[in-house]
């Protein structure tokens, strides 16, 4: 692909490859793209004009005549691996569900010829498993990261210890995340989504861990490395040259068709016994963690539970916010009491557990923890080297999902059902897409926190019970309106938190951060990643 340059100061277009899907895994890698400076004075992008669509928007014709299969949505969903660039029509939350599930549908899209959509026990790589990791883009040295394409290599020690060939590892997902935004070298400062400064991993029913990671799109990797913000420096260089302009990544076009900055956040279980058949309603993958306990590497396989995918377009400059997660993850609250059924992340049958903690792995100086069985509490001890293992974490769904995202998940099990009668995505479900229905311009936006979301909808509390597990009383824009560059507690990042985990640029191994379990003696997960 040619190199693009990024209107970091206004939004303007990208000239990247029009309508294609997804890299794959393991691609040839691309030279990075030369680095541009921010443009400044461009105008802002309009929508597109709502009476006349571009070719590459659903045609609302084609829409009447298949009424019967586009079922809740003004469209027919599609089954191909190609993602929308903008939400169209974007009237109310039932198109924003459809959106939605169009993009979930692409991006999970199988890489590999002659498979089905969700076949299960596959577990090859799908289209957004191609995208860019946190780990990979953001160094701990913050160096340029590698040209898009390559795949993680795993340290040869990690392997040994993991019984790895170095063939088998490219099938692999190294997952050294316990919390949503942590990386390896990131301790109390890492959580699942909040609390701040406190433990937030997650134990499932079977006191197993949840691992997490984040992707960014072809399109915000250009971004990133066209402008240098993959490590501190750059960040803070870019608002040193534009102190009036708030730093904007990427959109998603109709024309030209470009994806613009997609994130995606998901989290993987742990599978003991793969062959069971209970694990045909999961997506499934192959991956190496790193033990939280002994610090020893492993393979094994994981279990996809939830997934976030955020989406800057131009319909909605402020981001679109879809998230996804496993029918059988937690009941809803209001159920939670009479429930027979063991899910995920609750068990009827709870028993609570007491954890005896060392010195370097407390919370709040308590050397002896119980784990109860009340829904939705934060742990009290830091996982890490020679800590205790995660225990089970009962959780429960606040806020039910909503009847627009009930009937879309409707229509598409219809529409999958259809063709792949036995697909994994049969059991996975948007649980909400929220949306603004009156997007302020990206001109407008202050150069400082918290950026503004003007019209949210649904404008109601909506959590990932996997993702947001110990916040649920609020919605995604609450949190990402306060997204700073890393190393700032002000200076805004395009309501990205994915920009945070740039590390300063270092010429040996950066010092760890300096939280109150890392001055107590507590050692993060290692780094597993060349």
């Amino acid at each position: 692909m040619s190199s693009r340059p990024l209107l970091l100061a206004l939004l303007g277009p990208l000239a990247c490859g029009a309508g294609q899907e997804p890299a794959e895994p393991a691609a040839t890698p691309r030279e990075q793209p030369a680095a541009k400076k921010a443009v400044a004075g461009a105008p802002d992008a309009k929508a597109p004009d709502a009476k006349a669509p571009d070719a590459k928007a659903p045609d609302a014709k084609a829409t009447a005549t298949n009424a019967a299969a586009a079922g809740a949505c003004p469209y027919p969903l599609q089954l191909n691996g190609t993602v929308p660039p903008d939400i169209y029509p974007r009237s109310n939350d039932t198109d924003a569900n459809c959106f939605g599930w169009q993009e979930f549908i692409a991006l999970n899209w199988p890489v590999a010829s002659g498979v089905g959509f969700g076949d299960p026990g596959d577990t090859g790589p799908v289209a957004w498993q191609g995208y860019m990791s946190s780990n990979q883009l953001f160094r701990p040295d913050g160096s340029a990261p590698p040209p898009w394409g390559t795949p993680p290599t795993i340290t040869p020690e990690c392997l040994a210890e993991a019984g790895m060939t170095a063939a088998a590892a490219r099938a692999a997902i190294p997952l050294t995340m316990s919390t949503k935004f942590s990386s390896e070298f990131e301790s109390g400062d890492g959580q699942q989504a909040a609390p701040r400064n406190a433990p937030a991993w997650l134990g499932d029913v079977r006191g197993n861990n949840v691992w997490y990671e984040v992707r960014v799109s072809e399109d915000e990797y250009d971004a990133i490395v066209q402008n240098q913000l993959y490590n501190r420096d750059g960040q803070a260089a870019y608002y040193q040259k534009n102190p009036s302009t708030a730093l904007a990544l990427p959109i998603g076009t109709f024309q030209p068709s470009e994806v613009g900055a997609l994130e995606l956040k998901a989290a993987w279980m742990e599978v003991p016994n793969p062959d069971d058949a209970q694990w045909n309603r999961y997506k499934l993958a192959q991956a190496v963690v790193v033990d939280p306990a002994t610090q020893k590497c492993q393979a094994l396989t994981v279990a996809l539970v939830g997934l976030h995918v955020i989406h800057k377009t131009q319909a909605q400059p402020t981001w679109v916010w879809a998230t996804f997660e496993h029918v059988d993850n937690a009941p809803d609250v209001a159920d939670a009491a009479t429930t027979q059924k063991v899910w995920n992340f609750y068990d009827p049958s709870c028993q609570p557990r007491t954890v005896q903690v060392p010195a370097a792995c407390q919370y709040k100086d308590q050397a002896s923890v119980t784990v109860g069985c009340d829904a939705n509490l934060p742990p009290q001890y830091w996982i890490g080297d020679g800590c205790p293992a995660p225990a089970p974490i009962r959780v429960t769904r606040l806020a039910p999902v909503g009847s627009d995202s009930q009937a879309v998940n409707q229509t598409a099990w219809t529409t999958i059902r259809a063709t792949y009668p036995d697909s994994v995505w049969l059991n996975y479900q948007v649980v909400a897409v929220q949306w603004s229905t009156n997007p302020p311009p990206q001109s407008s936006q202050p150069v400082a926190v918290p950026q503004v979301f003007n019209s949210p909808s649904p404008d109601s509390n909506l959590a990932n019970t996997v993702l947001e597990t110990y916040d649920q009383r609020s919605k995604c824009i609450d949190c990402h309106q306060y997204a700073t560059i890393s190393g700032s507690s002000t200076l805004p990042s395009d309501f990205s938190f994915a920009l945070q985990d740039a590390h300063p640029v270092t010429a040996g191994k950066p010092k760890p951060l300096k939280t109150a379990a890392v001055k107590a003696g507590y050692r993060p997960l290692r780094r597993i990643i060349e």
